[in-house]
């Protein structure tokens, strides 16, 4: 991958009363922003910019020194820091578990971590639950982006599960009947329905890159919805406490 910007403006340059020698081709001067702030300018064909449909808003990836190329529509997922309830073992689902003075700290270095890399975020999307709400307002100090809540991107509810342990046998046989409801939750199903539906709606806002903040049962919904999984593979899916995922909509 190679630098990434967003492309703030482009202006064909400005020739006069002079004709264009045969065959010169019309310059555009595109100007270009990185994720820090950076900006620069590079003369680029009018043709070619039209050939790779980059427009105005577009984020592009620079490969070398001179060529342009259009970025891919990319998704950045997280998990939110650890939590009490991480710690001692239990299911939190949307019973408000906090961070952890661990989980704080590694909400701090994600979003350091975030700000060095570059990475070409427009916009951060957290759960209202505390622990990722925390978790996003950390990474929003650290870089600058701006932040709201989604309250789409709320954790699971595992009705009588919440607050069992996360290895219980019967809870995880339960995860595999996506149907369930967990008496009084909220269905694998249900879960689908809601994060497909947002995932859908930030598909179609192409010219805007997210990140979003939210839990564990959200990441496996998100995984399933860039990759074929089984039954066994979703049950069984997760990321770690604060670590960064890339997805790509095709």
């Amino acid at each position: 991958m190679g630098s990434i910007y967003r492309v703030v403006r482009i202006e064909e340059q400005m020739y006069g009363c002079e004709e264009l020698p045969a065959g010169q081709p019309v310059l555009c001067d595109v100007l270009l922003r990185d994720a820090a702030g950076a900006e620069r300018t590079l003369p680029y064909p009018d043709k070619e910019l039209t050939r790779l449909g980059i427009n105005e808003g577009d984020a592009v990836e620079l490969a070398g020194e001179d060529t342009l190329q259009k970025a891919p529509h990319r998704l950045y997922f997280t998990r939110h820091g650890e939590t009490v309830w991480n710690v001692e073992n239990k299911i939190c689902g949307m019973t408000d578990s906090p961070l952890t003075p661990r989980g704080q700290q590694q909400a701090q270095e994600l979003g350091e971590a975030v700000r060095r890399s570059g990475a070409p975020i427009d916009r951060i999307l957290y759960s209202p639950l505390s622990r990722a709400a925390d978790t996003a307002k950390a990474i929003a100090d650290a870089t600058g982006i701006p932040a709201r809540c989604e309250p789409l991107l709320r954790e699971q509810c595992f009705g009588k599960y919440e607050g069992t342990p996360r290895d219980g046998a019967e809870f995880r046989i339960s995860k595999t009947h996506f149907a369930d409801r967990y008496s009084g939750g909220e269905s694998m199903m249900q879960l689908a329905q809601r994060i497909y539906n947002l995932l859908d709606r930030l598909r179609a806002d192409t010219g805007t890159t997210y990140l979003l903040v939210a839990h564990n049962g959200i990441a496996r919904v998100v995984e399933s919805y860039f990759r074929d999984m089984t039954n066994e593979e979703y049950a069984a899916a997760g990321i770690k406490n604060c670590e960064l995922v890339e997805y790509h909509f095709e």
